[in-house]
Protein backbone atom coordinates (compact mmCIF):
# COMPACT_ATOMS: atom_id res chain seq x y z
CA UNK A 1 0.00 0.00 0.00
CA UNK A 2 2.80 2.53 1.23
CA UNK A 3 4.01 1.42 -2.53
CA UNK A 4 1.33 2.34 -4.51
CA UNK A 5 0.68 5.76 -2.23
CA UNK A 6 4.33 6.88 -2.94
CA UNK A 7 4.57 5.82 -6.67
CA UNK A 8 1.27 7.65 -6.85
CA UNK A 9 2.77 10.67 -5.36
CA UNK A 10 5.65 10.69 -8.13
CA UNK A 11 3.12 11.41 -10.78
CA UNK A 12 0.48 13.26 -9.03
CA UNK A 13 0.96 16.85 -9.41
CA UNK A 14 -0.59 18.38 -6.25
CA UNK A 15 0.80 15.56 -4.01
CA UNK A 16 4.57 16.14 -5.39
CA UNK A 17 4.38 19.49 -5.12
CA UNK A 18 3.02 18.86 -1.43
CA UNK A 19 5.97 16.28 -0.52
CA UNK A 20 8.95 18.05 -2.66
CA UNK A 21 8.29 21.59 -3.60
CA UNK A 22 7.10 23.53 -6.76
CA UNK A 23 10.50 23.60 -8.21
CA UNK A 24 10.41 19.69 -8.70
CA UNK A 25 7.54 19.95 -10.64
CA UNK A 26 7.77 20.08 -14.69
CA UNK A 27 6.50 23.06 -16.42
CA UNK A 28 3.81 20.58 -17.54
CA UNK A 29 2.59 19.37 -14.11
CA UNK A 30 2.55 22.97 -13.31
CA UNK A 31 -0.03 23.80 -15.81
CA UNK A 32 -2.07 20.70 -15.03
CA UNK A 33 -2.12 22.14 -11.09
CA UNK A 34 -3.81 25.42 -12.97
CA UNK A 35 -5.91 23.91 -14.80
CA UNK A 36 -6.90 21.88 -12.67
CA UNK A 37 -9.17 19.82 -14.88
CA UNK A 38 -9.40 18.12 -18.37
CA UNK A 39 -12.26 17.11 -20.24
CA UNK A 40 -13.95 13.96 -20.33
CA UNK A 41 -11.81 12.91 -23.21
CA UNK A 42 -8.53 14.36 -22.40
CA UNK A 43 -7.21 14.21 -19.08
CA UNK A 44 -5.55 17.36 -17.55
CA UNK A 45 -2.23 16.27 -18.14
CA UNK A 46 -2.40 15.51 -22.05
CA UNK A 47 -4.41 19.29 -21.92
CA UNK A 48 -1.41 20.59 -20.41
CA UNK A 49 0.87 18.66 -22.98
CA UNK A 50 -1.08 20.03 -25.85
CA UNK A 51 -0.41 24.14 -24.55
CA UNK A 52 3.54 23.20 -23.96
CA UNK A 53 3.29 21.87 -27.73
CA UNK A 54 1.85 25.29 -29.11
CA UNK A 55 3.28 27.46 -26.76
CA UNK A 56 7.00 25.85 -26.15
CA UNK A 57 8.26 28.49 -24.05
CA UNK A 58 6.36 29.69 -21.33
CA UNK A 59 7.15 33.53 -22.21
CA UNK A 60 5.40 32.97 -25.81
CA UNK A 61 2.57 31.52 -23.63
CA UNK A 62 1.90 34.53 -21.46
CA UNK A 63 1.75 36.55 -24.48
CA UNK A 64 -0.99 34.34 -26.14
CA UNK A 65 -4.03 35.93 -26.19
CA UNK A 66 -7.37 34.20 -24.69
CA UNK A 67 -9.02 33.77 -28.44
CA UNK A 68 -5.68 31.66 -28.85
CA UNK A 69 -5.29 30.11 -25.85
CA UNK A 70 -9.14 28.95 -26.20
CA UNK A 71 -8.21 27.59 -29.42
CA UNK A 72 -6.49 24.94 -27.12
CA UNK A 73 -9.33 21.34 -26.88
CA UNK A 74 -9.53 21.65 -22.97
CA UNK A 75 -9.24 25.53 -22.61
CA UNK A 76 -12.34 27.16 -22.60
CA UNK A 77 -12.30 31.25 -21.80
CA UNK A 78 -12.37 30.51 -17.93
CA UNK A 79 -9.10 28.65 -17.90
CA UNK A 80 -7.23 30.79 -20.40
CA UNK A 81 -8.11 33.71 -18.19
CA UNK A 82 -7.10 31.89 -15.07
CA UNK A 83 -3.73 31.23 -16.97
CA UNK A 84 -3.01 34.75 -18.27
CA UNK A 85 -3.59 36.10 -14.65
CA UNK A 86 -1.35 33.37 -13.06
CA UNK A 87 1.68 33.92 -15.78
CA UNK A 88 1.59 37.44 -14.97
CA UNK A 89 1.29 37.51 -11.27
CA UNK A 90 4.18 35.08 -11.65
CA UNK A 91 6.17 37.72 -14.30
CA UNK A 92 5.82 40.77 -11.91
CA UNK A 93 6.55 38.51 -8.58
CA UNK A 94 9.96 37.97 -10.83
CA UNK A 95 10.67 41.86 -11.40
CA UNK A 96 9.55 42.88 -8.40
CA UNK A 97 12.20 40.73 -6.62
CA UNK A 98 15.18 41.65 -9.21
CA UNK A 99 13.96 45.65 -9.00
CA UNK A 100 13.48 46.89 -5.80
CA UNK A 101 13.25 50.19 -4.36
CA UNK A 102 16.35 50.93 -2.41
CA UNK A 103 18.18 48.85 -4.86
CA UNK A 104 21.52 51.05 -6.99
CA UNK A 105 20.18 51.45 -10.19
CA UNK A 106 22.50 51.39 -13.47
CA UNK A 107 21.45 51.35 -17.28
CA UNK A 108 22.24 48.22 -17.65
CA UNK A 109 20.58 46.72 -14.82
CA UNK A 110 17.46 48.43 -15.98
CA UNK A 111 17.92 47.48 -19.60
CA UNK A 112 17.84 44.20 -19.11
CA UNK A 113 15.23 43.70 -16.66
CA UNK A 114 13.09 45.57 -18.87
CA UNK A 115 13.88 43.88 -22.22
CA UNK A 116 12.93 40.71 -20.28
CA UNK A 117 9.64 42.55 -19.69
CA UNK A 118 8.66 44.06 -22.43
CA UNK A 119 9.29 40.85 -24.69
CA UNK A 120 6.45 40.28 -27.15
CA UNK A 121 4.74 43.36 -26.25
CA UNK A 122 2.21 44.68 -28.70
CA UNK A 123 1.76 47.99 -27.53
CA UNK A 124 4.23 50.94 -26.90
CA UNK A 125 5.07 52.20 -23.19
CA UNK A 126 6.94 55.38 -21.43
CA UNK A 127 8.18 55.23 -17.70
CA UNK A 128 10.37 56.87 -15.82
CA UNK A 129 12.51 55.10 -13.00
CA UNK A 130 13.13 57.55 -10.15
CA UNK A 131 16.52 58.00 -8.51
CA UNK A 132 17.77 59.51 -5.09
CA UNK A 133 21.23 61.52 -4.97
CA UNK A 134 22.65 57.79 -4.67
CA UNK A 135 21.28 56.82 -7.48
CA UNK A 136 18.87 54.55 -5.13
CA UNK A 137 15.33 53.74 -6.73
CA UNK A 138 12.61 56.00 -5.26
CA UNK A 139 9.71 54.46 -7.81
CA UNK A 140 8.82 53.28 -10.98
CA UNK A 141 6.40 55.08 -12.82
CA UNK A 142 4.71 54.01 -16.38
CA UNK A 143 3.93 57.44 -18.11
CA UNK A 144 1.84 56.58 -20.66
CA UNK A 145 0.87 53.82 -23.07
CA UNK A 146 0.39 54.27 -26.94
CA UNK A 147 2.96 55.45 -30.01
CA UNK A 148 5.17 58.14 -28.09
CA UNK A 149 4.57 61.57 -29.90
CA UNK A 150 4.04 65.23 -29.20
CA UNK A 151 0.03 65.09 -28.49
CA UNK A 152 0.35 62.16 -25.62
CA UNK A 153 4.44 62.34 -24.39
CA UNK A 154 5.64 65.59 -22.79
CA UNK A 155 8.42 66.86 -20.35
CA UNK A 156 5.52 68.48 -17.79
CA UNK A 157 4.10 64.73 -16.32
CA UNK A 158 7.59 63.62 -15.82
CA UNK A 159 9.19 66.32 -14.24
CA UNK A 160 5.65 66.30 -11.90
CA UNK A 161 5.89 62.88 -10.42
CA UNK A 162 10.12 64.00 -10.07
CA UNK A 163 9.29 67.02 -8.17
CA UNK A 164 6.73 65.12 -6.25
CA UNK A 165 9.20 62.58 -5.30
CA UNK A 166 12.07 64.98 -4.57
CA UNK A 167 14.27 62.71 -7.07
CA UNK A 168 17.58 63.82 -7.92
CA UNK A 169 17.40 62.31 -11.55
CA UNK A 170 16.17 59.97 -13.70
CA UNK A 171 16.04 57.05 -16.70
CA UNK A 172 13.47 56.83 -19.25
CA UNK A 173 13.01 53.43 -20.84
CA UNK A 174 10.22 53.24 -23.27
CA UNK A 175 9.77 50.02 -25.36
CA UNK A 176 9.55 49.40 -29.04
CA UNK A 177 7.06 46.83 -30.31
CA UNK A 178 8.64 46.21 -33.91
CA UNK A 179 11.48 44.19 -31.68
CA UNK A 180 13.99 46.91 -32.78
CA UNK A 181 16.24 49.78 -30.67
CA UNK A 182 17.39 51.86 -33.43
CA UNK A 183 15.80 55.09 -31.49
CA UNK A 184 13.57 57.26 -33.69
CA UNK A 185 14.16 61.05 -34.60
CA UNK A 186 10.85 61.58 -32.37
CA UNK A 187 12.47 59.82 -29.90
CA UNK A 188 16.01 61.94 -30.28
CA UNK A 189 13.84 65.14 -30.07
CA UNK A 190 12.21 64.21 -27.30
CA UNK A 191 14.72 63.21 -25.15
CA UNK A 192 16.92 66.49 -25.69
CA UNK A 193 13.98 68.02 -24.40
CA UNK A 194 13.30 66.61 -21.69
CA UNK A 195 17.23 66.74 -21.06
CA UNK A 196 16.97 70.91 -21.36
CA UNK A 197 13.73 70.87 -18.83
CA UNK A 198 16.08 68.70 -16.41
CA UNK A 199 19.22 70.86 -16.56
CA UNK A 200 16.25 73.51 -15.49
CA UNK A 201 14.93 72.18 -12.98
CA UNK A 202 17.91 70.02 -11.34
CA UNK A 203 16.30 66.65 -12.13
CA UNK A 204 18.75 65.15 -14.17
CA UNK A 205 17.94 62.90 -16.38
CA UNK A 206 20.56 60.05 -16.59
CA UNK A 207 19.37 58.02 -20.14
CA UNK A 208 16.93 57.15 -22.30
CA UNK A 209 16.06 53.35 -22.90
CA UNK A 210 14.93 52.01 -26.18
CA UNK A 211 13.58 48.24 -25.36
CA UNK A 212 13.08 45.73 -28.27
CA UNK A 213 13.18 42.07 -28.33
CA UNK A 214 15.36 40.96 -25.63
CA UNK A 215 17.89 44.04 -25.81
CA UNK A 216 18.30 47.81 -25.71
CA UNK A 217 19.53 50.68 -26.69
CA UNK A 218 21.32 53.10 -24.47
CA UNK A 219 20.74 56.87 -26.32
CA UNK A 220 23.26 57.94 -23.61
CA UNK A 221 25.60 55.18 -24.78
CA UNK A 222 24.85 56.49 -28.12
CA UNK A 223 26.44 59.48 -27.79
CA UNK A 224 22.22 61.19 -27.77
CA UNK A 225 22.11 62.45 -24.54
Amino acid sequence: MLALKSAAAQWQPREQLLSAGATSLTDQQLLAILLRTGTKQLPVMDVAQQLLQAYPQLASLSRAKITELEQIKGIGQTKAIELQAALELGRRSQLAAQLRFGTIASSQQIGELMAKRFAGCRQEHLLAIYLDTKNQIIKEQELFRGTLNASVAHPREIFAYGLQLAAARFILVHNHPSGQTEPSNYDLKFTQRVASCGELLGIECLDHLIVGHKQYSSLKERGDL
